[in-house]
């Protein structure tokens, strides 16, 4: 296409924000209520797919400082510390993989004083 003419986007591969907008993928906001219990943070990735959690949201609500942890039900993907009485923004542009059939999940390390509560958002294709 030549320099300064408009074309139709189709939005495939060819515009990376829309490319985004068509990929997105998020959970509801999940409370971790027990301490080293995990909770699925939505459903396992599709045949033929894979997701990446690009941005986390975590509140903690408790009165000590926690530490929550992102794996596949198997391998740590992500462990960030989270004072007490705080909300913690994560968020990292290539973002951490999951690969078709695996559940994301999160579980925090101690719930004194109140729950912990993360949200999660990113892509999948």
């Amino acid at each position: 296409m030549p320099r300064g003419s408009v074309g139709t986007d189709t939005g495939k591969n060819t515009n990376p924000e829309r490319w985004l907008q068509d990929n997105h993928w998020d959970c509801d906001e999940v409370e971790l209520d027990a301490a080293a219990t995990a909770e699925d943070l939505g459903a396992a990735v599709a045949i033929g797919a894979v997701r990446r959690i690009r941005e986390l949201t975590i509140r903690n609500a408790g009165t000590n400082n926690t530490v929550v942890t992102i794996t596949d039900g198997t391998d740590t993907k992500l462990s960030i510390d989270v004072p007490a009485q705080t909300t913690r923004v994560w968020s990292s542009q290539d973002g951490r993989a999951f690969i078709a059939g695996e559940t994301p999940d999160a579980q925090t390390s101690d719930i004194t004083g109140g729950s912990t509560f993360i949200s999660a958002s990113g892509v999948e294709a």
